[in-house]
């Protein structure tokens, strides 16, 4: 089979990862990078030509979808932006890999989920955390029983993301605002990571979550700073993530990852087993760090390629941001219990 042609629109700091990354492939030919920023589409154009590629550029979504006669559209606007590209990639005949969150709303995802189920193209949700070989390891263990039955979990996304208020970051080609200031949402920017994970290896959907929060670290955020949620599973098993982006210090390692089961439990790094007077303890650390933007890319292709099933499609990826999107409700709402919508295929 030829090289899929992909092209990608959003050209900030993960866009351009992921221009880099399709430009390394051996199975995608980039042939085409989009941004409202021409600025931006310029040095996305010679990053990847540094890496071999020449892509044509962009500064208008629908020409480039019109023109480009691409296979793949690789999406990574800003969040509360990425339902219309989601969509058009879409109707447009493309497969069409979409940055975490995969919606800041709930219209958002039913708007993609919609559309992806009248296509038969197929998609992909970033979930970035699942291609690191100490997460994978995790589900790994849990798949094979190692673990019992989970009945508790908890992770948080605790960074210090203070710059993100820098006057820089001021856009004005979405409506001169710094997005982030305006449109993110801690849990769900953030915390979706970890509650990605969280349902991952729980094998099962939340049905309700409530949360709280405050605006006390980071007051130039819209939303509020810090949140932290309890999620109920369908399982029965109960699911907590805090998210805070005014935090001093490093993220904590492994995003203070707990796993309880009735036979084992993760905690700290390690896998703890048999009698609490003479626990089986192994660790489960990798040396890995950084984001695994080049695995998750080789999967998403080669699932094209063999016409396998994305680790996390359009619909797994509804299921995760729907509980974070409302856990967010429910702390603007003092903390009230919101039911949580299920995604079908």
């Amino acid at each position: 089979m030829a090289d899929l042609r992909v092209g990608v629109v959003g050209l900030g700091g993960n866009g351009r990862a992921f221009v880099r990354g399709y430009a390394l492939s051996e199975l995608a030919e980039l042939v085409a990078v989009c941004d409202f920023d021409p600025e931006r589409t310029a040095a996305a154009a010679e990053l990847a030509a540094e890496e071999g590629a020449g892509p044509a550029r962009y500064h208008d979504l629908a020409e480039m979808l019109e023109r480009a006669d691409l296979d793949v559209l690789s999406v990574h606007t800003p969040d509360h932006l990425h339902a219309t590209p989601f969509v058009m990639g879409l109707e447009a005949g493309c497969h069409v890999l979409v940055e975490k969150p995969m919606g800041n709303t709930i219209e958002d995802l039913e708007r993609m989920t919609e559309a992806a189920r009248n296509s038969d193209r197929k998609t992909l949700v970033g979930h970035i955390l699942r291609f690191n070989p100490f997460f994978a390891e995790v589900r790994r263990r849990i798949a094979a029983g190692e673990l019992g039955e989970i009945f508790y979990l908890e992770a948080d996304y605790f960074h210090n993301l203070l710059r993100q208020a820098d006057p820089v970051r001021v856009n004005p080609h979405i409506g001169n605002i710094n997005w982030y200031l305006e449109h993110e949402k801690v849990i769900v920017g953030g915390g979706a990571h970890q509650f990605d994970l969280l349902r991952w290896y729980a094998d099962s959907h939340c049905i309700e979550v409530c949360g709280y929060g405050n605006a006390i670290a980071f007051p130039e955020m819209k939303h509020h700073d810090c949140m932290c949620a309890v999620f109920k599973m369908a399982s029965g098993a109960v699911a907590k993530v805090g998210a805070a982006y005014g935090v001093v210090g490093p993220r904590p390692e492994l995003c203070n990852l707990e796993v309880y089961g009735t036979r084992g439990t993760v905690r700290g790094g390690m896998l703890i087993t048999g009698d609490e007077h003479e626990p089986d303890v192994e660790d489960l650390r990798t040396e890995y760090s950084g984001h695994p933007f080049e695995p998750e890319i080789e999967h998403f292709l080669r699932c094209i390629i063999d016409d396998s099933e994305p680790l996390i499609d359009a619909f797994a990826g509804a299921n995760s941001a729907a509980p974070t999107i409302l856990a967010a409700e429910s702390v603007a709402a003092g903390g009230r219990p919101m039911e949580v919508p299920y995604f079908a295929r």
